[in-house]
């Protein structure tokens, strides 16, 4: 008769909330396109990353997103890489990656930027987008948590819709030259270890394009406000070398 081995009730509980709190974190959160962090896994640069370092120019181009869209202790992830003290990783790469077949697969921040109130994600700092828009969506969406700001001009660039996802405690108000729409970390974007807003540049008038859409609209954030940035010079630089074969 074989026997039959029996878990204690106790060990059994850990194993179920052990299989609950996985699922949880591997889940999708309401940013269709964003997904739970799952902290403790190993984050390495994929070998056919298109972009090998972040440089100087990088992190210049951050600081001034940073300051234009922050407030005290904001950090902004805008050139491909996130903060350094990220889940103990750095760099976390979420940038372009060049497929088998030599085509070019956008990454995550690679038309978009993160916004956080400190380097390792965790901490809280308010929000604010640039004077001059002419019109703006009436409150946040009930899945991210999203607005959208209509520019004729915005830095560099005209016709220009801003779109602002997880913002926390919206309300508008003038402070400073710039405008405060409230804080980081609303819905899709308010996890204890990883408190954050997404921020999109679209090309027009588009309110919130539906997810499909948006990569087609997409402007590099680093380009609204200053020069072509690196990240943009590489994505021309290996189309060029597919085109001469």
């Amino acid at each position: 008769m074989r026997a039959k081995f029996k878990l204690p009730r106790a060990s059994y509980r850990l194993v179920v909330l052990v299989c609950f709190l996985m699922a949880h974190l591997s889940g999708a959160s309401g940013d269709p396109y964003e997904r739970t962090p799952v902290f403790g896994l190993p984050k390495k640069m994929p070998q056919n990353a298109l972009i090998a370092a972040y440089t100087n120019e990088m992190a210049t181009a951050d600081r001034v997103l940073a300051k234009i869209f922050g407030g005290a202790g904001a950090v902004a992830a805008a050139s491909s890489f996130e903060p350094a003290g990220l889940s103990n990783q750095y760099p976390f790469y979420r940038g372009d990656i060049l497929g088998d077949n030599g085509r070019i697969l956008t990454g995550h921040l690679s038309h978009a930027m993160h916004l956080y109130g400190s380097f390792d994600g965790r901490g809280e700092t308010s929000l604010y987008v640039p004077a001059g828009f002419t019109s703006h969506s009436g409150s946040p969406t009930p899945t991210d948590a999203a607005v959208t700001f209509f520019y004729p001009r915005l830095g560099n660039i005209s016709n220009v819709t801003l779109a602002v996802f997880h913002i926390a405690d919206f309300a508008i108000s003038q402070e400073g030259g710039r405008v405060r729409i409230g804080t980081v970390g609303g819905r899709g974007g308010s996890y204890a270890f990883y408190k954050h807003s997404h921020i999109e540049f679209y090309r027009g008038k588009t309110g919130l394009p539906s997810a499909s859409a948006r990569q087609h609209l997409r402007i590099d954030p680093a380009s609204v406000f200053g020069s072509v940035p690196a990240t943009a010079q590489l994505r021309k630089a290996t189309a060029d070398q597919r085109a001469r074969g």
